[in-house]
C-alpha cells in the first residue's frame, strides 16, 4: 500500500524555522552576473517556432528554434509555423518534417498529439510540442524488414476477431513505415 510508504505525521521531523539571509558583496555580484548571462542566452531567440519532439523513451529535441514543422494529422497533413493559430491535434502514423532554413529532418511517428501554444513571454516564440508513442528518424527505418514483417502478419492465422483486428491495424502501421522508408 502507498500509505505504508509514507511516514506518519508524528514521525515527521519538525520543520526548520525560516531563516533570512542577506547576501552582499562578491556573492551577490556573482549571482547577478549569472542571472544576466542566463537572461541574455534565453533572449537570443526571437520570433521562431520552438519545437519539442518527445516519446516515452527519449526527447529527440527540446525547444529547438525552427522555421516550420509538418505533421500527419488525422484529418490530413498540415504545417505549422510561428504565430499559427492555437491547435491541439491528434497525429496518425506518418512522417514529421522539421525545417530550419535549407535543412530539414524527417521522423516517423506511429501516433501521438501536437500541442501548439502562443508565447508566454516577450520572445515572440510559439511552441509546438509533439508527444509521440513511437518516434524514430526515417533514416533508421528498414524497408526490407518492414516488408518481411508485413508478409508474416498477413500470413498469420486470423481465426478470431482479435487476430483480424491485429492484422488490420498492424498492416496499416507497417504500410506507413514502408512508405516513410522510401
Amino acid at each position: 500500500k502507498l500509505s505504508e510508504l509514507r511516514p506518519s505525521p508524528s514521525a515527521a521531523a519538525p520543520a526548520p524555522a525560516p531563516t533570512t539571509t542577506t547576501t552582499t558583496g562578491p556573492a551577490m555580484a556573482l549571482r547577478a552576473a549569472r542571472l544576466l548571462r542566463f537572461a541574455e542566452a534565453s533572449s537570443g531567440v526571437q520570433n521562431r517556432l520552438l519545437v519539442s519532439l518527445c516519446s516515452p523513451g527519449e526527447a529527440v529535441m527540446v525547444n529547438k528554434p525552427v522555421d516550420s514543422v509538418t505533421v500527419p494529422g488525422t484529418e490530413g497533413t498540415f504545417t505549422v509555423t510561428n504565430n499559427h493559430s492555437l491547435i491541439v491535434s491528434q497525429l496518425k502514423a506518418g512522417v514529421i518534417t522539421v525545417r530550419d532554413g535549407q535543412e530539414s529532418k524527417d521522423y516517423f511517428i506511429s501516433d501521438g498529439f501536437l500541442f501548439f501554444n502562443h508565447p508566454t513571454d516577450g520572445s515572440g516564440c510559439c511552441t509546438a510540442k509533439i508527444s509521440a508513442v513511437e518516434l524514430v528518424p526515417t533514416s533508421a527505418l528498414d524497408k526490407d524488414r518492414a516488408s518481411q514483417v508485413l508478409s508474416e502478419l498477413m500470413a498469420a492465422p486470423k481465426d478470431n476477431d482479435w487476430d483480424r483486428a491485429r492484422a488490420q491495424l498492424g498492416a496499416a502501421l507497417i504500410q506507413q513505415v514502408i512508405k516513410a522508408a522510401e
